[in-house]
């Protein structure tokens, strides 16, 4: 019941403050008008085209009338110390990229040569998520509220469409893992096609809610039927055993060393799956085209594999730049990493084979875990966060312990200084003996509830999953640990659990046994002292899954690994 803090949560209460920040904002804007011609693509025998003048009036200037205003370079934030920056996904009226060299389609010819159609010079316009038009850079004047990418000297392609792996159904369904997804649209991906029967599932229609509604900047899951899945045989196939990013290149390689021409791969990678897909725009860039795009350092008609490291990417009309890729690169890997540490956590006094292991994660990025096990009502527990608090907490929790004995024993280690609690009923609250790493013991009193505190949500679940068996309303008053920024204390909460059928949960939620509406109330704050919500799931009658609402990304909290259904990252 303690929640994972989300690090821009609006609360107006500290909530599970060992948490701490997860995400720094960080955000590159870099403008660039009347920007000159790259390099010609390697030394294929393009078919350039021509790009058409704008008229004046019509939002961009004509060459008489055109400017070019001061040059701004590209910014390249150094990434923070710290957890992961949040990708700065501002609404914007229209983004632009500027000067590019855009491959707008591939052609093979009757001797069976490939070449591409070159917009060269070109500025990209996207509007409401679709390619309005394309403007010669010379031609253009930028306009208040655009959102530019500067891609002079830059290549600009359709993200590569691919067909997941078909090596059994539990690989399949892993594609539906947000984290994976978020993995593979950082290695350029822009789709994965998959049967339908696979997408059309609680866990796909999980995914394809959180993508929609912007949490997760990830490659999209497409199901599709069996005619059309058979008409996607030439398309690159990425096995989910590995990393999206290591199957890319490994296919793209091979297919290279086979002497697949360069223009064919490219052709392969986008044009091919997007015919068999009937959705020939999301593989070519043309007027009207909902088409990811990559913007390349790099000549993919020389190196294709240059399409997994791309410069900026976009996601319908906002982009993402170097800096946050790179940035979500590292922290992908430090969640993976997180998620070896939470497998290996033990718990003292508990059998291996009993224990549970929850996750807690953002944007498909997983930074603290917990292990427990035990009977209702006595659980002990091992947990620990990553970067940058890299703390560890373990203990004991007990609902009735017996005259004498505490309800809480917990060892915290980390910052801003290591404790040992233990905390026991008293006539009217609770006796607390804190003993502080290098100071003195202290004995006080906190008067409120006198059952067993706060201390993380899948915990104090756990603890009194009872409680839950009838399917009833609940309110509880219990007291929060505060700890791991600051002083340490206990503050008094209410706890408002309404139970809700799951055509009114979100869709993460319909495939649960019971679910939840969790309120939290701090009754220290007057008027409204509501300061957060979260839908909790069970299954087999312990907490599962829930999802805190904090005002901008659900913080997630998962039993790893997951039960019957694909990991939420």
């Amino acid at each position: 019941m303690g929640m994972p803090r989300h690090p821009q949560t609006r609360c107006r209460t500290t909530l599970h403050a060992r948490f701490g920040p997860i995400l720094l904002a960080l955000l590159g804007t870099s403008l660039h008008v009347g920007c000159d011609a790259g390099d010609d693509p390697g030394d294929a025998a393009p078919t350039p085209v021509a790009v058409e003048e704008v008229a004046p009036g019509s939002g961009a200037a004509s060459e008489e009338e055109a400017t070019t205003g001061p040059v701004a370079g590209d910014v390249e934030e150094a990434p923070l110390l710290g957890p992961p920056p949040e990708p700065e996904f501002v609404p914007v009226e229209r983004l632009v990229i500027t000067g590019a060299t855009v491959l707008s389609s591939f052609e093979q010819d009757a001797e069976g040569r490939w070449t591409a159609q070159i917009l060269e010079d070109t500025s990209v316009l996207v509007e409401e998520g679709r390619i309005a038009r394309f403007v010669a850079s010379s031609s253009y004047q930028l306009s208040l509220g655009d959102v530019v990418v500067t891609a002079r000297g830059r290549f600009v392609v359709a993200a590569p469409i691919v067909r997941g792996s078909t090596t059994g159904e539990s690989r399949m369904f892993d594609w539906l893992e947000g984290g994976r997804l978020v993995d593979a649209a950082l290695a350029g991906v822009g789709i994965v096609a998959l049967p339908e029967d696979v997408v059309d599932t609680p866990a796909g229609r999980c995914v394809l809610d959180r993508i929609d509604g912007r949490e997760i900047p990830a490659a999209v899951p497409l199901g599709v039927d069996a005619e059309t899945w058979a008409a996607l045989d030439g398309a690159i196939e990425l096995d989910a055993s590995m990393s999206p990013a290591d199957a890319l290149e490994l296919s793209i390689r091979d297919r290279i060393a086979e002497g697949v021409d360069p223009f064919e791969i490219l052709a392969d990678l986008s044009q091919g799956p997007a015919a068999a897909l009937g959705r020939p725009d999301l593989g070519s860039l043309e007027v009207g085209s909902e088409a990811r795009m990559l913007i390349l350092d790099g000549d993919p008609t020389v190196d294709p594999t240059v399409v997994l490291r791309p410069f900026a990417m976009t996601f319908g009309d906002r982009v993402m730049r170097l800096a946050e890729i790179q940035v979500l690169r590292d922290a992908s890997e430090r969640g993976e990493a997180m998620r070896r540490d939470i497998l290996a956590l033990e718990v003292e006094g508990v059998d291996e084979d009993t224990i549970r292991r929850w996750y807690t994660s953002t944007q498909g990025q997983v930074y603290a875990g917990l292990a427990a096990g035990g009977e209702v009502g006595d659980i002990r527990f091992a947990g620990r966060t990553g970067q940058p608090r890299f703390d560890r907490i373990e203990g004991r929790l007990r609902a009735e312990p017996g005259i004498g004995e505490a309800n809480l024993d917990m060892v915290y280690t980390g910052p801003p200084q290591s404790f040992e609690i233990a905390t026991a009923p008293s006539a009217d609250g609770l006796t607390v003996e804190l003993a502080l790493e290098g100071g003195k013991e202290v004995t006080a009193a906190a008067p409120g509830s006198s059952a067993a505190p706060i201390i993380d949500l899948a915990l104090d679940l756990d603890l009194r999953r009872g409680l839950f068996q009838a399917g009833e309303a609940i309110e509880l008053e219990l007291q929060e640990l505060i700890y791991g920024n600051g002083p340490i204390g206990l503050a008094p909460r209410r706890y408002r659990f309404t139970p809700i059928a799951s055509t009114d949960c979100p869709p993460c939620f319909e495939a649960m046994e019971q679910v939840w509406l969790l309120e939290i109330f701090d009754l220290d704050l007057v008027g409204e002292p509501m300061v957060a919500t979260a839908f909790v799931a069970f299954r087999d009658g312990r907490p599962t899954r829930a999802r805190f609402d904090t005002g901008v990304d659900p913080v997630w909290v998962e039993e790893f690994p997951p039960v019957g259904t694909p990991a939420i990252d």
